[in-house]
């Protein structure tokens, strides 16, 4: 292992030890304490949601259509927890087989929108929406999403486009990037 990587590697261990909550972090208002469990609900006013989150590990071809209930929403289980160093990501439907789901109006979200991942125990924690996008499914940035990142960011997916009614579904996705809201006001 060289010098540099070395350093990269402690400074992104000390980056993961204060966002888990040493009690340290807690008193620093640059960092924030994630509560410990899964996140039990996201709550985006704006839009009116409030949705219970289930969590998918899309290792199971009948997870592919996350989440189970259209009014839920499903956290990716495999990444980072929400408010953790990374992009967790959180999926909703469009709509149903009758009329709109839980992600209907995630359209109508535009930087500065604020969204709220609320954990069993703890304060909510609070993200700042900094854009939006549309991907076809072909040409998702899978890097951005999945790959390595320093931010402490919330990835919002809904469907889009045109509905395919051969099995495949919408064409697109709906993308919304949003950041943690650190005490001292900063973006995490």
């Amino acid at each position: 292992m060289t010098r540099l990587t070395a350093v990269r590697a402690l400074a992104l261990g000390l980056t993961a030890f204060s966002v888990l909550g040493s009690s340290a972090s807690a008193a620093s208002s640059a960092t924030v304490t994630v509560p410990r469990g899964w996140p039990k609900s996201l709550t985006i006013q704006k839009i009116g949601v409030k949705a219970t989150v289930e969590g998918v590990d899309l290792s199971k071809p009948s997870e592919v259509h996350a989440p189970a209930k259209w009014g839920d929403v499903a956290w990716y289980t495999r990444g980072p927890r929400p408010g953790e160093v990374g992009r967790a990501s959180i999926y909703g439907h469009l709509d149903s087989t009758c009329c709109p789901a839980v992600f209907y109006k995630l359209k109508d979200l535009k930087a500065g929108d604020t969204v709220q991942v609320t954990y069993a125990k703890g304060r909510p924690l609070t993200f700042k929406v900094l854009w939006q996008g549309v991907f076809a499914n072909t040409k998702l940035p899978i890097q951005f999403l999945y790959g390595p990142s320093t931010e402490h960011g919330l990835v919002l997916f809904t469907c889009t486009g045109v509905f395919r009614r051969d099995g495949t579904g919408y064409d697109h996705k709906l993308i919304v990037y949003a950041r943690l809201v650190l005490p001292n006001g900063k973006l995490g």
